[in-house]
């Protein structure tokens, strides 16, 4: 085995996987994997990290109301995009987009990609646990 593919695999091992709530990826309300790294990249849809990434990356995150340890992540800039489409689509075509994620006590809603994780008192991100999903699951779209 040469130095290189070594090196990828200790790299690899390394990496923490998430287990997270995907909402508009794999469809809606989607249990699927991620890691913190791949994250921005996984919320604009990449899963190939050797390709170029052709859009701003920001990564907001929003605290859930239901659970101090369970944040909303999404990427602003695409979310800018997603509603100029929904207003575009609506004043060209009469079609109303239904949002993707609402958070009423934050008078948040969202059009965009985003995932539910856990965040921990050091700011890490963290899987779900069990109990979690019937915490938050009415935020999301079906």
């Amino acid at each position: 085995m040469n130095k290189n593919a070594t090196e990828k695999e200790t790299k690899k091992e390394t990496k923490k996987i998430l287990y997270v709530i995907a909402q508009a990826f794999y469809g809606n309300r989607t249990l699927t994997e991620t890691c913190e790294e791949n994250m921005d990249r996984f919320i604009l849809g990449y899963l190939d990290s050797s390709m170029p990434i052709e859009y701003k990356i920001d990564r907001t995150i929003v605290h859930l109301p239901c659970a101090e340890n369970l944040v909303l992540v999404y990427n602003k800039y695409q979310e800018e995009r997603e509603i100029e489409r929904k207003d575009r689509l609506l004043k060209e075509k009469n079609i109303r987009l239904k949002p993707l994620a609402v958070i009423p006590e934050l008078d948040l809603t969202l059009y965009s990609c985003c995932i539910v994780c856990r965040m921990n008192e050091n700011g890490e991100f963290e899987s779900l646990e069990g109990e979690d999903c019937s915490l938050f699951m009415n935020y999301l779209a079906k």
